[in-house]
């Protein structure tokens, strides 16, 4: 699987994976408007090719986004039984009708470019994909990865009242606010302490005079 993902040129990507915070992607989702953003002190654009360099993807391949038709026959061969009947499966087509290595990369995708939290089932955006690691089936993921944020950001700015279940791409939020910092010779600790997305870390004397502090008032008790 590593060996695909290499292939493809997403595994730098992955591997970029590493946490995130919350309000910082609440800020962001609330004022993405699908070209620019602002979250604390930081105001820059989001585009295909900001994406890439960001996350290290290739900027090339199919434009593509969910809903957008393509070759439904293609993708089969993922499929222990390429020639099986798919309209008798309602939900999804389960996970285990795929050959072993297609569940696995079906759920790096699921994790990380999709971002569910049910892994079951495969659907068709998902098959397409997944035939990104398929002869001649490329699709430009810096394009995908703008549209996904895009699509959250419109949803949650008709919900701002219940924000949270709508929201998703937290760890690319932060691949493309760490790229801005890293220009600017900045760390992401120091902007979540600055912009009050973080309560800075408290140093040995603080937490020692605290301590002094509840002493005192226990001995005065």
């Amino acid at each position: 699987m590593k060996s695909m993902l290499r292939k493809a040129q997403w595994l730098q990507f992955i591997q970029k994976f590493k946490g995130y915070n919350k309000e910082v992607m609440k800020t962001f989702a609330r004022s993405f408007d699908g070209m620019e953003v602002e979250v604390g002190d930081l105001k820059f654009s989001v585009t295909e090719a900001s994406i890439a360099t960001a996350a290290e993807l290739p900027h090339v391949g199919e434009w593509w986004f969910k809903n957008k038709s393509f070759d439904n026959k293609a993708w089969r061969v993922i499929l222990h039984n390429p020639s099986m009947d798919i309209t008798i499966f309602k939900c999804g087509i389960p996970v285990s009708a795929l050959e072993e290595k297609w569940g696995s990369l079906l759920l790096i995708i699921q994790k990380f470019i999709t971002c569910e939290g049910c892994f079951r089932s495969m659907y068709m955006y998902h098959t397409r994909l997944l035939m990104n690691f398929l002869e001649n089936q490329t699709i430009n993921l810096p394009y995908f990865l703008l549209n996904s944020p895009k699509k959250m950001s419109i949803t949650v700015q008709k919900n701002l009242g219940d924000i949270e279940p709508h929201l998703y791409h937290h760890s690319l939020v932060k691949i493309l606010i760490e790229k801005q910092l890293k220009e600017k010779k900045d760390t992401w600790e120091q902007f979540l302490v600055r912009n009050f997305f973080q309560d800075p870390p408290e140093t040995t004397e603080r937490s020692s005079s605290r301590k002094s502090r509840r002493k005192k008032k226990s001995v005065r008790i």
